[in-house]
Parts: C-alpha cells; structure tokens; sequence
C-alpha cells in the first residue's frame, strides 16, 4: 500500500545486499535421540564435507534443524536462494517481482530435496526419515522497508537502545543471511534488549498509516534483528491498539499518546520491560 501510494520506502539491495530467501521443510521419523547426539557444529561439518565430495549440490554449508511438537518430526533452516539482481538498467529487482518470487519457489523446493537427501545419506538420527512438508511459501526476510518518523539503526540494536515509546523488546541478534554459505551474527550485550519504537511504525509520509512487520523502518543491520517472528507479532498488536487509540479519539496515528498507549499493551500483556535478576519488572 505505501508504494502504490508514493510514500518512501528503501527497496532491499539497493543500499546494502538483501537478505536470502529459504525455503523451510519438515522431515518425518526422525530418530532424535540418536539426533541429540550430534552438535550442531558437526553437522555443519557434516554439510560442508558432503558439498566438498561434489555429490551434493548445497549453497549453504550451516543450518538448523528443530523439533516440533509432533514426535519424530523436525523443521529445518537451510537452503538458501538468491533474493534480487539487477536488471539491464541497473534497476533492482527483489522478492517483490513475480516472476522472480516463481523462480526462487521453483529452485527452493528442488534445493529442499537435495539437503533431505544429505540429511538422510549423512546425518544420525536421519537415516530412515523421509520429507513430510515443504513451506507454504518460500521464507522472505526483506523487501520494502518503510521510512518512518524514527529508522531503527544497527548501533541502536547492538547498544540495545532504551526508547521512551517503545512498543515492544527485541533480544534477537543481527542475523543476516547474506548470499555466502555462512551467516552473520552479531549479538547484543548479555541479557540486554534493545527497544522498539513506536515512531518506527508511523509512515514518514503519511497522515495516517502505520507498518508492522517487516516493513517496518530500520536499516538493514537492525531489520536483520527486529524482523523476526515475535517482534513482528508485538509491532502487530501495537499498531492495531494506536490505530484504535487513534479513533477513538478522533486523531492520527502520530498524535497517540504513548503513555496511553503502553498503559493498553501492558495491560494485555506485553512485555514492555525487562526483567531484573532480582525478579522485579
């Protein structure tokens, strides 16, 4: 809605590369006991001496794989697949093109049955499993990123910054999946959060839009953090509540007032605050 409306937006690979696309799955009869017994490191190691037999077509060489609560059966993070080039006039094209979105969907499934194939050639606890599911869609971490009236920065994250407006806590690390066959970490301070502001979700350049999710106004370094699953949840729920706040009082997004709107998150639960070792708020 903001690019047909004309608002701005930074469009993932065109400052900085733009994160990869994945394609998840989940495989069946697992023996995870036998899987316990075999650290993450060495099945990155696994992956990496598999790849370099050349039997095995694997672009990333580290990965993860988890349980579920459906016994014998675990959710995978390991493909990997470009997410934008630029075309003959130097114009980028990401995630947000369909026939680029097709493509990507096309060899991310095909990628998907070559690391089944590793794990059940190469890994215990794999041997007799076999794919269950493939992901509804492919895993899109970037595309549009909003301009808001604050953009979330990588120093912010890593000093895990407090905000007066905050609307929500990240803990997460800068996880960027960039196109090597690793991925970057980069982890804030032990036990530290840094905060989510609310100006982030206001539109820069509107009177009254905000964006939840990951579209919401940071760089590409702090998207790499903040975009995941329960922050986007929590900038969700804040934006639904301003937007109700908003009407209510018959004003714009922008003139809420914080306190009154924190005052509403907290009151449903969220979490707002860090916990002290103490165990006080």
């Amino acid at each position: 809605m903001c690019h047909f409306a004309g608002y701005g937006y930074e469009l993932a690979g065109e400052l900085d590369p733009a994160q990869t696309l994945t394609t998840t799955f989940r495989i069946a009869n697992v023996d995870l006991e036998r899987r316990r017994a075999v650290s993450k490191a060495d099945v990155n190691t696994l992956m990496a001496e598999a790849a370099q037999t050349g039997a095995y077509d694997l672009p990333r060489r580290e990965g993860s794989d988890h349980i579920t609560p459906v016994e014998g059966m675990t959710a995978t993070v390991m493909t990997r697949l470009d997410s934008y080039h630029r075309d003959d006039t130097g114009r980028v094209v990401n995630a947000t093109d369909p026939d680029l979105l097709t493509a990507a969907e096309i060899a991310g499934r095909r990628q998907a049955l070559e690391y089944v194939r590793f794990l059940t050639d190469r890994v215990p606890g794999y041997e007799h499993a076999r794919l269950a599911a493939l992901s509804t869609g492919i895993g899109v971490r970037e595309t549009r990123r909003v301009y808001g009236d604050y953009r979330l920065t990588r120093d912010d994250v890593l000093a895990a910054r407090r905000f007066d407006d905050a609307i929500g806590l990240c803990g997460a690390p800068i996880e960027d999946h960039h196109g090597g066959a690793d991925t970057h970490w980069q982890y804030l301070p032990d036990g530290q959060a840094v905060d989510i502001p609310y100006r982030a979700l206001v539109v820069r350049d509107a009177a009254n839009v905000l964006v939840a999710g990951r579209c919401f106004s940071a760089t590409h370094d702090a998207h790499a953090s903040v975009r995941s699953m329960a922050q986007c949840m929590a900038m969700g729920e804040a934006a639904g509540t301003a937007a109700a706040l908003a009407t209510a009082a018959d004003t714009d997004p922008r003139h809420v007032p914080v306190a009154a709107l924190r005052d509403a998150l907290e009151t449903r639960g969220a979490i707002l605050r860090l916990a002290d070792p103490l165990g006080s708020a």
